[in-house]
């Protein structure tokens, strides 16, 4: 299991952002049989520009452990899901 770090952008949702936030991307991981070591629940914040006709969005950080070659299958999860605006998915060292 190689170490990375994963930051999610949700559309904001009325109110349970936090909760959806850790549900989206416990589900994520869990699906290329990978798990979360740590999570930072950011919040919602205003984006600089629309993105995807949306003004505002829920930021997390986690740290997660992924088999090496789940790379392409989580990828194509956050693709097909559309509550995830951005992602970002960075190994660490």
């Amino acid at each position: 299991m190689r170490k990375y770090e994963f930051a999610l952008v949700l559309k904001e949702s009325t109110g349970k952002d936090e909760a959806k936030l850790k549900k989206t991307a416990t589900s994520l991981v869990e699906q290329v049989k990978g798990k979360i070591t740590k999570s930072n629940i950011l919040g919602v914040r205003q984006f600089a520009y629309m993105v995807k006709k949306q003004s505002k969005g829920s930021y997390g950080i986690f740290k997660v452990e992924l088999p090496e070659n789940s790379i392409g299958e989580l990828d194509k999860q956050i693709r097909l899901n559309e509550e995830i605006l951005r992602y970002l998915l960075v190994k660490e060292e």
